[in-house]
């Protein structure tokens, strides 16, 4: 057993456990296919995914299209609903260990459950104070090279003026020597 201190999970003592769940739940699979049940799950899946508060409907919708790729079993769905949007949008499993901690999920312990569930609470609020970082970092590069921007478009616009005086200047000038020599001229 994994020490009560270390949040990873000791999946050894599980493993054996794990083929039989997965036979269960293919089991149960062909149970709702042959009873006609399919369809009460999936009802079951929505209200387990309305049931997490933090999710917005846009989210919600793209978990429920995502909860479709995996099979998730009932157990899941009705002990962990919680945990199915953490561990369909965590960023460092791929589907195919989604699909493992899915069917993996009703053999375990509370106590692996919490660790799980910790660690994936977790890493979500390391990522999203990464990307506020990340963030901040992109708002304060961007500023700068928005002040920079503006200040060679000031150039820009200063030299343009400048170039425009002497033009004006030029003209004034030789404008005035005509003007100088045709009233010499009278």
């Amino acid at each position: 057993m994994a020490d009560d201190n270390n949040p990873i999970i000791d999946l050894s003592e599980i493993q054996e456990e794990e083929s039989q769940a997965a036979l269960g739940d293919d089991i149960l699979a062909m149970e709702d296919e042959l009873l006609g049940t399919a369809s009460d799950d999936s009802g079951k899946a929505a209200a387990a995914t309305k049931a997490t508060p933090s999710s917005t409907k846009k989210t919600k919708k793209k978990t429920k299209s995502r909860e479709d790729n995996f099979h998730i079993p009932k157990a899941v769905r009705d002990n962990h609903p919680d945990l199915i949007p953490l561990i369909l949008d965590t960023e460092s499993m791929d589907d195919e260990e989604r699909e493992y901690w899915f069917q993996i999920l009703p053999i375990m312990t509370e106590d692996q459950v919490a660790k799980f569930k910790n660690i994936l609470v977790t890493e979500k609020k390391q990522l999203a104070k990464l990307d506020q970082e990340y963030e901040a970092e992109l708002a304060k590069i961007n500023e700068k090279h928005l002040q920079e921007w503006q200040a060679f478009e000031a150039k820009q616009q200063r030299e343009a003026l400048e170039e425009k005086e002497q033009a004006h200047e030029a003209k004034e000038s030789s404008t005035e020597e005509e003007l100088l020599k045709k009233l010499q001229n009278l």
